[in-house]
């Protein structure tokens, strides 16, 4: 395929392959959550998968990425084990966090996921911490960290990020602007659509198509190899949009602070949908590869559904474990 960023038809595919498997992991969670097995709040990522695939598809295991409440997309585009992440919904003792973190703490050191905050903003000076150590100890990795457009309001957000400049810190601020915080449209709260023009002067900020998997990991790859060769951070925020509410399973329409009219045009720009389309013209893609995508994704999810049912809860005489005091 010719393109601008000179990506093989495997690495396109593979971009396309974590999207589908975000997508599909998220509307089986959806499909279940009212089973009233799952005891832990959900915030879906569905409509933004092309940030989180095209962001750590150029990241290694020994990158760090610090994530948020609505964390899944992150979780498993950066290579999270997925029957730990299903079995931790479920609070099972073979959680990624042992059944105790819920869906708003998943977690995998194996590949450079340690800690997600639920607070708003709270994982920005975390993230920063550790770019802070990275740099100090010499490591040669980068740190990312994720926010919603909603943290960027929040003090220590401007605290970390003249933090990061001074001291020239290996990292880069992603914020996924889907134009709500909780059910409030970002111009009921600021003058300004574009978040990122708050940060204009501390350090290099873009305002990129979130929905364009390839624009995406084209500016995403700047930014990691600009901070990866000790240039220091970015600020990157994608534009896009949720199409669940913001802690459910629903529409951000059923639950009454979206139009219709509103959610149905950013619908026509699925991320997905239109990936599928620029693959299919350049003949890497067909009914049946896609078909054999979703069947292995649905074996996948299958399994880690059966495992976390099998696993057990926590042991009761463990509930005090790990805590400092």
């Amino acid at each position: 395929m010719k393109n601008s960023y000179n990506l093989s038809a495997e690495a396109l595919l593979e971009l396309y392959k974590t999207m589908k498997r975000i997508r599909m992991t998220e509307e089986k969670i959806a499909a279940h959550y009212r089973e009233d097995n799952m005891h832990t709040p959900v915030h879906l990522y569905i409509g933004q998968e092309a940030i989180a695939a095209g962001v750590c598809a150029n990241l290694s295991k020994d990158d760090k990425l610090f994530s948020n409440h609505r964390n899944h997309g992150h979780y498993l585009a950066k290579g999270g084990n997925l029957k730990a992440m299903i079995a931790e919904l479920h609070n099972k003792e073979t959680g990624c966090s042992k059944g105790y973190g819920g869906s708003m703490h998943l977690v995998d050191n194996n590949v450079g996921f340690p800690i997600t905050s639920s607070i708003v903003a709270g994982g920005v000076p975390i993230g920063t911490g550790d770019a802070l150590a990275a740099s100090t100890l010499g490591e040669g990795r980068v740190t990312v960290v994720f926010m919603g457009d909603a943290a960027t309001e929040e003090g220590v957000v401007y605290e970390s990020l003249c933090f990061a400049v001074l001291k020239n810190l290996p990292v880069v601020y992603i914020c996924e602007n889907n134009l709500y915080s909780v059910g409030t449209h970002l111009l009921k709260r600021e003058k300004e659509q574009r978040v990122s023009k708050k940060f204009e002067g501390i350090l290099p900020v873009y305002t990129v198509d979130g929905n364009d998997v390839l624009a995406v990991y084209e500016s995403s790859r700047k930014a990691i190899e600009h901070a990866r060769y000790g240039r220091g951070p970015s600020f990157i925020e994608y534009v896009t949009y949720r199409l669940r509410d913001h802690h459910d399973t629903k529409t951000g329409v059923e639950a009454g602070y979206q139009s219709q009219e509103e959610w149905d045009s950013w619908k026509e720009k699925c991320p997905i949908a239109a990936f599928e389309r620029i693959l299919s013209k350049e003949n890497l893609i067909d009914t049946d590869i896609i078909s054999g995508i979703e069947e292995t994704n649905k074996n996948e999810l299958n399994d880690a559904f059966r495992f976390a049912e099998e696993s057990r809860l926590p042991d009761v005489g463990n509930l005090y474990n790990g805590l400092f005091g």
